[in-house]
């Protein structure tokens, strides 16, 4: 029942932030070193020049099916077009499946945008994820890349 909450709220927040203001919403594919497959949806909005504020939402497709990750994240960028190299920080839940336990998860992210024409931008990152939850803290990257619309 939590996670469908969660999932709500998640999504509420990108549907808000599109209809709001967002400047991009996308889709990722991501890997971490174990295999595990995130397939992830999200919205930026721009706050300032050059920070933006990311809601994320993944769900893993095979290993621990079912395993959700939910952030939001600040992203600081330096934008020299056509690439716009990005750092950020952010905070979220993991949301899994019994026998394994939810938990909350800090992130840093580093990665590169590059926007080969309007409205299109495509991007590569690395994502740090630091999780804590009932079975103790699990740390480790997940390799990422998708495409973003620009509005």
């Amino acid at each position: 029942m939590m996670r469908w909450v969660i999932l709500g709220g998640v999504l509420a927040a990108i549907l808000l932030g599109a209809g709001a203001t967002a400047t991009t919403i996308g889709v990722g594919f991501g890997l971490d070193p174990t295999g595990l497959l995130v397939i992830s949806a999200m919205t930026e909005t721009a706050v300032t020049d050059s920070l933006d504020l990311r809601a994320e939402a993944g769900i893993a497709t095979d290993e621990i099916v079912g395993l959700m990750l939910a952030t939001g994240t600040i992203l600081y960028h330096y934008a020299i077009p056509p690439i716009d190299p990005f750092v950020g920080l952010g905070a979220g839940v993991a949301l899994t499946p019994p026998p394994f336990s939810t938990g909350v998860v800090a992130e840093g992210v580093a990665g590169l945008r590059v926007v080969p024409f309007e409205p299109l931008a495509l991007y590569a990152q690395i994502r740090f994820l630091v999780r804590w939850s009932g079975a103790g803290m699990t740390t480790g990257p997940i390799y990422e890349a998708g495409a973003q619309i620009r509005f």
